[in-house]
């Protein structure tokens, strides 16, 4: 074993189906190159201590691995300063993130670590953190918000059925006819005022809810951000948006609306409902821009 290399491992005990110490464990058989030293967070928002424990001793010849869901990962990368690359073994209940890139499996990944082996993505940074995944408001908002807070999920991510829960929560949400609005502005200054909509997302990357497309060619690999929004006056139309994105009908849609920014700051109304990489968050505006990125797989 190589003593002046180390492998830190932040992992995330809590999520998905809370298999991660069982992770870390087959790391420890399998992986001999260097020291391993892991850091478990310990509750909610817990990341960025484990960042700053880890930043005390880490070299330039150790790495990094984050054990856990996308919105562990999302938090990681928010402390983690922009030139440290990380590995990331997804064990969440959605994991969208890891779908869309398709993120190797343990083995290959160890691997990826012990070669150096680098591929460069984009997150869109702004001045409380980052964004990963996804931004959305109105319906796609609600059913995180909604899932969050749910027991039933909790049971099913013991069967790696969690991504069940987002499906059963968006059909209700067709029962719901409030309505969203933003204020948009692109990088030239241009501003579109967008109002009465169900749907609304800033994709960086294809997948939500456990993989339902946001938008077929949004991608981390590309330095744009996809805004993807369609309005829903009536149920139908709210159904016809839902069965639209599970059948990947987007480009196809008549109600789903679609343009793409490399910068953008985007107006909210007080008390909206947002979420980013699975996470509620207040904001009443949130300026974007993109920032690369680096991951061993």
């Amino acid at each position: 074993m190589m003593s002046n290399m180390t492998l830190y491992i932040i992992a995330n005990p809590h999520a998905g189906n809370k298999n991660a110490s069982t992770i870390v464990g087959q790391i420890q058989e399998l992986y001999h190159t260097e020291d391993i030293s892991v850091f478990y967070t310990e509750q909610k928002d817990d990341e960025k201590k484990q960042v700053i424990n880890i930043l005390r001793s880490f070299k330039e010849s150790d790495h990094l691995m984050i054990i856990g869901g996308d919105g562990t990962l999302s938090k990681v990368m928010t402390y983690l300063p922009q030139h440290i690359p990380c590995a990331y073994y997804p064990v969440g209940s959605g994991n969208d993130f890891a779908r869309a890139l398709k993120i190797p499996n343990l083995k290959e990944t160890l691997t990826a670590i012990q070669t150096e082996r680098l591929k460069e993505i984009n997150c869109f940074i702004y001045d409380k953190g980052l964004i990963l995944n996804s931004l959305d408001l109105g319906f796609a908002a609600y059913v995180v918000w909604k899932a969050s807070n749910s027991k039933i999920k909790n049971i099913l991510n013991r069967y790696r059925l969690g991504k069940i829960t987002y499906i059963v929560i968006a059909i209700k949400s067709l029962l719901h006819s409030s309505k969203v609005q933003v204020l948009v502005e692109g990088e030239t200054g241009q501003q579109i005022k967008l109002n009465d909509l169900y749907f609304f997302a800033l994709a960086n990357n294809t997948y939500f809810g456990g993989g339902i497309t946001i938008w077929p060619k949004a991608s981390a690999l590309t330095a744009e951000l996809d805004m993807v929004y369609a309005k829903g006056y009536t149920f139908l139309k709210r159904l016809s948006i839902l069965l639209s994105l599970v059948f990947k009908r987007h480009t196809t849609s008549k109600s789903i609306k679609h343009q793409t920014f490399k910068a953008m700051t985007v107006y909210f109304p007080k008390n909206s409902l947002i979420e980013i990489d699975g996470e509620i968050v207040e904001l009443d505006q949130i300026s974007l821009k993109c920032q690369k990125r680096y991951l061993y797989m």
